[in-house]
């Protein structure tokens, strides 16, 4: 991850000179041991992906700062990491950056929980961008599944396959998989592949190791 960027983020947001306290924290977040797809490597490609779309879409300060900080707490199986995620945002934040910022910020890390279809414009852009990879050739997309089913070493491997078709299958019943014009048109028709491949795999049983 790019401190420089980061710290260029933070001070046109507002925040002050000195944002490498907050950096350091989010690599130490972002490098605990647990994690296997929900890390640092992750952010780089959602800013990456970000980068990408925001030539077409627009770049916006509050959807960058949503994607550096969406996944910072993670906890395997747990349903709450967003809003702590968010809890966590709020308190560095407080009393740097504006608190408009800081709310709209927050509004967009809790989209990337993808419980609810994104209605607002920077909320379909996060949520696109989180799931770029979805969208990726097959190898990329298996390899990505592979690190949250290690993320996920608690469950047995039918629990596991039974979240993965909770998560995907009213994804795959979607008119489109993404919200932008820009994803769709990149994206779209891997996405679906690669979701219905995997839940064929699933049904024959994925050999994880």
């Amino acid at each position: 991850m790019d401190s420089h960027r980061f710290g260029a983020l933070w001070r046109r947001a507002g925040g002050g000179l000195d944002s490498h306290p907050i950096f350091d924290l989010l690599t130490d977040h972002y490098q605990e041991a647990h994690r296997h797809y929900h890390n640092g490597h992750h952010i780089v490609v959602c800013l990456q992906a970000y980068d990408d779309a925001a030539v077409a879409i627009g770049a916006d300060d509050a959807v960058e700062m949503a994607l550096w900080f969406h996944d910072a707490i993670y906890t395997p199986g747990a349903s709450d990491n967003e809003a702590r995620s968010v809890a966590w945002f709020q308190e560095l934040a407080a009393g740097q950056l504006p608190g408009s910022f800081i709310s709209e910020v927050s509004h967009l890390i809790m989209a990337t929980c993808h419980t609810d279809l994104p209605v607002v414009s920077g909320a379909k852009f996060v949520v696109d961008v989180d799931l770029w990879g979805l969208g990726q050739a097959w190898e990329g997309f298996f390899a990505d599944t592979k690190a949250i089913r290690r993320e996920a070493s608690q469950l047995t491997d039918e629990d596991f396959a039974r979240g993965q078709r909770k998560f995907f299958e009213p994804i795959l019943q979607r008119a489109h998989i993404y919200f932008t014009s820009h994803f769709q048109h990149h994206f779209d028709g891997a996405a679906r592949d690669n979701i219905q491949h995997l839940l064929d795999h699933l049904d024959s049983k994925v050999a994880w190791q």
